[in-house]
């Protein structure tokens, strides 16, 4: 009986077409390139939408910081430096306290996303445009 013959002695003698190796290449850049694209419009949705919500994030974050007294309490810093020196801890605490937190929270989280956002268009623009790739797979 005879021993089956492995995949490698099967495949020796075929031989691919010459242009195979070169329309694969094509195919998988251009669908690197159109994923770049995708992810390019989508990261350009969320570095507008966070754009967008920065001017409402600043207003509000504004509006609380002269409600909660933060403002009055930091003023104090440059009209009355001996209080602050000498209860610095207890002012420290009373800053803290009224921080409008919450308002700076979103105002941060608005700006880290549209940084981010646009830092990673602007790399997926690059890779979906401007990448020297092989030619797309009509022109190989």
């Amino acid at each position: 009986m005879r021993e089956p013959l492995s995949l490698c002695e099967v495949l020796k003698g075929a031989s691919a077409p010459e242009r195979l190796l070169g329309l694969a290449l094509a195919r998988i850049a251009l669908a690197r390139r159109r994923a770049a694209r995708l992810r390019l419009a989508a990261l350009t949705a969320l570095a507008a939408g966070s754009g967008a919500l920065f001017v409402p994030a600043l207003r509000y974050a504004a509006q609380e910081f002269y409600a909660s007294g933060f403002y009055d309490y930091a003023s104090l810093l440059l009209s009355d430096r001996t209080f602050v020196l000498d209860s610095w801890r207890e002012f420290s605490y009373t800053l803290l306290e009224s921080l409008p937190s919450l308002a700076l929270l979103g105002l941060v989280t608005c700006a880290v996303a549209f940084v981010w956002s646009a830092w990673r268009a602007v790399g997926n623009a690059k890779l979906a445009f401007f990448s020297s790739g092989s030619a797309s797979p009509a022109q190989a």
